[in-house]
């Protein structure tokens, strides 16, 4: 077993395991039509290979979380270095069993490997505080990166450190507090009112 096929199997059966539980039966692969739709002109084929595991509730989580695999793959390494791959990996959480989780995972996940790829302009890969539009209603009009709430901020596999940042939607009010204050501010806020960082594709605004 490679280097790269052993970090991949630790991140996904042994790190995913302990901090999601049962992470599902399928992960979700990349398409190529996720790139077309932000016109990418090529695409690196194994960016195919990343995707989305859905995973359950548990005993002791009520959520649905969704977190992604593949930007934390080691393709360019053979040895252990401070980050493993891109260093990151999303996760998100919902109520109830959804499809459009693992489409708004995928489209985050497409448009941050064209960011680090520099096939987006001159702009950094996504991280802890930003902001990106993505709407899922009338209400929820963009994506927000933070750090988990109820799970860990990372973790570490023998290529590196993998930061995990959690996604939440929000809306355009709460958009325009998070400019003008900060994500972590917001985060709170919406904790406070919410008790949780869930997505949903209708919430009332917190701000």
């Amino acid at each position: 077993m490679s280097f790269l096929e052993e970090c991949w199997k630790e991140r996904e059966e042994a790190s995913y395991k302990d901090i999601f539980g049962d992470i599902g039966p399928n992960i979700y692969p990349l398409s190529a039509q996720v790139f077309n739709r932000m016109n990418a002109d090529t695409i690196d084929p194994r960016w195919l290979t990343h995707g989305v595991f859905r995973c359950p509730p548990t005993t002791g989580r009520k959520s649905w979380a969704y977190v992604t695999s593949g930007m934390s793959n080691p393709w360019e390494s053979e040895t252990p270095e401070e980050f493993s791959g891109l260093g990151t990996e999303f996760l998100m959480e919902t109520l109830e069993e959804t499809e459009w989780a693992i489409d708004v995972m995928h489209t985050l996940m497409a448009y941050n490997l064209l960011l680090a790829a520099g096939k987006m302009g001159n702009f950094p890969s996504l991280n802890y505080g930003h902001r990106v539009p993505l709407a899922l209603s009338e209400s929820i009009k963009s994506m927000m990166f933070v750090y988990p709430h109820d799970f860990p901020h990372n973790f570490s596999i023998q290529s590196g450190q993998v930061d995990l940042i959690q996604v939440v939607g929000i809306t355009p009010t709460e958009l325009e507090f998070a400019k003008e204050a900060s994500s972590e501010e917001l985060k709170i806020k919406i904790i406070n009112a919410t008790g949780n960082l869930l997505t949903q594709k209708d919430r009332d605004s917190v701000v």
